[in-house]
């Protein structure tokens, strides 16, 4: 105990230098001198955003537990959040731009919708960069949702306190909230609670404030929790380490030096990747693939900002693997920086540094890690994301070649190679299988003369050939047998054509058929109209992207049905010859509504006018809002219903023409 008491006298030394004169207080006493809290310092970081009288009230209580009135006002303390603010503030885009978008997908609108005829609302943006606004409002809400929903777990747990409660408001993404949340998830008591309960929290905040304390006089041998001085300082150093943690002041400063700091990634071969066996030398993988797939990750580092989101996604496999350990190293610029901006917050400079080691440590660092690791993998999903609905854009694109009798192909080895022949509207004339000669050993080929003479019986004008087994051969074979001399053949994709053929829409459209000839009338359906085949089959199945197992499925076939919503919208279709899987793409309707669409087209032999889809079960105002430009009827007594005019602006566009 002496050599203890020694040392606390040296550390009084120290914490008198950073004391202020001032009244002897009571241990227990918070003291009185310092000034209450201003809205101005609990307010969220934003530039229009207000407190409530009845929070503010609140908010500038002293005590740090929640009294009944603050209960009462937690949950209006959420809806402080404006959703358009953050959103211009997180896109960097003007206040108003924000709030007119916000409004207009409160009120129900589709993104397909916005881009076209609500443009100047939203500063003509293409439909790209809505949709990334899309995706951040999204991000908004759902962390509003979250932040709710931990304030009530915290009340109920009773652990949320006024400085926990503004951290939490103050948070700007999902991961800033983990940081403030993750100390408080256990059942059990966090390291700070534990100290809070000994009644040391009045000490710890006059100590960082810096005033004097007396550690010493703290013990006593009652409590085995504060039986020394250096459980006594431990504790203190805790509560003092949560405070800073969670002080909406050092959030925004982490914020700001994590944005300029240079973290460097570092990947490395795990012990457990590869043992030997007692047995034999021989090493046993236990990974479930080549751990020499990722040899140029096992001695690797590059700067953060120069990672490749290949790279990002090899990573992560690596690592789910068990075959790579991958570490953020944070240089040591970020912790003294931080050091030097706490100092400029409070007194205690040796309680200040005590405590920020340990929150650093504990929290602040592992925080870094995870968040660097999430920012590099989300950027890299969006980058293999937009991969994806790139080249899906353009597929569905393809320019169809219309009036055309058109056989299609899908090649074979054992299973032989069906055939599908259809007209000019896409029906189906003659499905067959032929099982030609590849090797061409015989000069006379019996299916290719029967090819020929199908093809001349239905007066083919164009094949379609699939893309895949056995593709160059039958294209060869073709040749030879001189089939394709007068014929043009063309090689067509045929990914999703298998998956679509034992769907049930397929077997709906053609029943008892079987699905390997359903696959070749779909290539041959392809050519003739690529969109509205394509659309037939799940986007995740056309094989239009790459790491497509690295990118969470859910978001891959939300941002690829957005995609195809938005070209069918984008392209219109005619309400009266439109299938169901082109109906329920468009802009506003689902599958649902599509099938009212065609049930009261079968029953009333179609649509006169654009205004009788409003007839259909189902479709209100707003779902007619949303569509209907996008449906078109030809040949009706009104002209404009043919075009992409929506008939809101058939006056202006009547009075244009006039």
């Amino acid at each position: 105990m002496e050599k203890q008491v020694k040392i606390t006298r040296k550390r009084k030394l120290e914490e008198k230098e950073d004391a202020k004169p001032r009244k002897k207080l009571a241990r227990t006493v918070e003291p009185t001198k310092s000034k209450p809290r201003t809205v101005k310092e609990i307010k969220l970081k934003t530039k229009s955003q207000s407190v409530t009288a009845e929070t503010e009230k609140i908010l500038l209580q002293p005590s740090s537990t929640i009294s009944d009135a603050k209960a009462d006002a937690t949950e209006g303390s959420v809806d402080l959040w404006d959703e358009s603010i953050v959103l211009a503030q997180v896109e960097k885009i003007p206040e108003n731009l924000a709030k007119n978008l916000v409004s207009l997908l409160s009120e129900g609108c589709t993104l397909p919708f916005i881009a076209r005829y609500r443009k100047t609302a939203v500063d003509n943006l293409m439909l790209d960069r809505l949709q990334e606004l899309y995706e951040t409002y999204q991000n908004v809400i759902q962390l509003k949702k979250k932040a709710k929903s931990v304030i009530e777990t915290l009340k109920k747990s009773k652990k949320l306190t006024l400085d926990v409660e503004k951290s939490i408001l103050n948070a700007r993404n999902l991961s800033e909230l983990d940081l403030v949340y993750a100390p408080l998830k256990s059942h059990s008591l966090s390291l700070s609670e534990r100290a809070k309960k000994l009644g040391l929290e009045p000490h710890a905040r006059n100590a960082l404030n810096g005033n004097y304390i007396d550690v010493e006089t703290l013990c006593t041998k009652s409590n085995d929790e504060l039986s020394t001085v250096d459980k006594v300082e431990a504790h203190i150093t805790h509560i003092v380490a949560d405070i800073i943690h969670k002080d909406p002041r050092v959030l925004e400063k982490i914020r700001s030096l994590k944005d300029e700091t240079k973290f460097t990634i570092v990947s490395s071969r795990t012990k457990s990747s590869m043992k030997e066996t007692k047995d034999s030398g021989q090493r046993k993988i236990e990974s479930k693939s080549d751990p020499e797939t990722y040899k140029i990750y096992f001695d690797w580092k590059c700067p953060s900002h120069f990672v490749k989101s290949y790279q990002t996604l090899a990573l992560n496999r690596g690592e789910d693997e068990k075959i790579l350990s991958v570490k953020v190293v944070v240089p040591d610029w970020f912790y003294n920086n931080l050091e030097r901006f706490c100092i400029t917050l409070w007194n205690g400079i040796f309680w200040i540094k005590k405590g920020l080691s340990d929150a650093y440590s504990r929290l602040i660092k592992p925080w870094l890690s995870r968040q660097v690791r999430s920012e590099l993998t989300v950027a890299a999903q969006k980058e293999a994301i937009k991969t994806f609905t790139t080249n899906l854009e353009k597929y569905l694109l393809t320019e169809p070649i219309k009036n055309r009798r058109i056989a299609g192909l899908d090649p074979g080895f054992k299973a032989g190679c069906k055939v599908g022949i259809i007209n000019h509207n896409g029906d189906k004339l003659e499905t067959f299988t032929l099982h030609p000669d590849l090797r061409r050993k015989n000069e006379n080929d019996p299916a290719a003369s029967y090819l020929k003479s199908q093809l001349k019986k239905h007066m083919v004008e164009l094949i379609g050939l699939g893309n895949g087994t056995a593709c160059r051969e039958t294209e060869t074979w073709l040749k030879e047998y001189r089939i394709s001399e007068d014929i043009p053949v063309i090689i067509v994709p045929e990914q999703g054509a298998s998956i679509y053929s034992i769907s049930k829409e397929a077997q709906k459209e053609h029943p008892n058929m079987d699905p390997n000839l359903i696959s070749a009338l779909s290539i041959a359906r392809r050519v003739l109209d690529p969109l509205g085949e394509l659309i037939k089959v799940e986007p995740k199945h056309l094989g239009v992207g790459m790491y497509q197992h690295d990118i969470p499925t859910k978001m891959l076939e939300t941002a690829l049905d957005s995609t195809v919503e938005q070209i069918v919208s984008l392209v219109g279709v005619d309400i009266n010859t439109a299938s169901l899987a082109m109906l329920r793409r468009i802009s506003g309707l689902n599958e649902s509504k599509a099938k009212k669409i065609l049930d009261y087209r079968l029953k009333n032999e179609g649509f006169s006018s654009r205004g009788e889809i409003l007839k259909v079960a189902g479709i209100g105002k707003i779902t007619y809002q949303q569509c209907v430009g996008f449906l078109k009827i030809l040949g009706g007594p009104e002209p404009l219903d043919a075009t992409i005019i929506h008939p809101e602006s058939y006056t202006v566009a009547k009075s244009c023409g006039s």
